[in-house]
């Protein structure tokens, strides 16, 4: 597979500004997940805070230099409010994810985050399909994926596992929504015509 070359630095038009992370912003995944009690975008473990080294550790697996999964910060200031990571899953596909630090939510940064990030990834990274794993039920993720155009695509029954075991024979597992967005049918459509699944 070809490896992403991601370099975004992209002011969102806002105070908004979003741009890739490396292992230098450790201190800035530390400060923004320290309210978290849930896992955050960068993996289930730890659930709630990072300490520096779990942040130094997170992004080193993120390490947009190794040319797979990284992550692009979404920043006012110098404070990141959250995040979106990218993974590539096959060639021309990537899953993406979004981490808003619990302060921050319901105030539709998620929302402009994926609606920009999106068209970049295609655009930028040729990427044609992006595609967005959502737990039923969990709204203010299925409002973001429709937004953002993103279209409903499949339930995956017992798919993702829900992390309160370490051992995944041992842990519980969920249905999973499939959302996805397609280069070719980008046009501008916030998907709300689609039906519900």
């Amino acid at each position: 597979m070809e490896p992403m070359r991601p370099d975004l630095n992209l002011d969102l038009g806002t105070d908004l500004r979003l741009r890739t992370l490396g292992i230098d912003d450790a201190a800035l995944v530390t400060e923004a997940t320290s309210r978290e009690t849930k896992p955050a975008l960068w993996g289930p473990r730890p659930a709630g805070a990072y300490s520096p080294h779990d942040a130094q550790a997170a992004l080193l697996a993120w390490d947009p230099a190794a040319g797979g999964q990284f992550s692009i910060g979404i920043l006012r200031g110098q404070q990141l409010l959250g995040a979106i990571g990218l993974m590539p899953d096959q060639p021309g596909s990537a899953e993406l994810a979004y981490w808003i630090r619990p302060e921050q939510r319901g105030r539709g940064i998620a929302s402009q985050a994926v609606q920009a990030t999106t068209p970049w990834a295609h655009r930028t990274l040729a990427i044609p399909r992006i595609w967005l794993e959502i737990r039923p039920g969990n709204e203010p993720s299925l409002r973001v994926a429709q937004r953002a155009g993103y279209r409903f695509e499949q339930r995956l029954p017992q798919h993702c596992r829900d992390w309160s075991a370490d051992d995944a024979e041992h842990d519980s597992w969920h249905d999973c929504l499939i959302w996805s967005h397609e280069s070719s049918g980008s046009d501008g459509s916030d998907g709300s015509d689609q039906p519900r699944p």
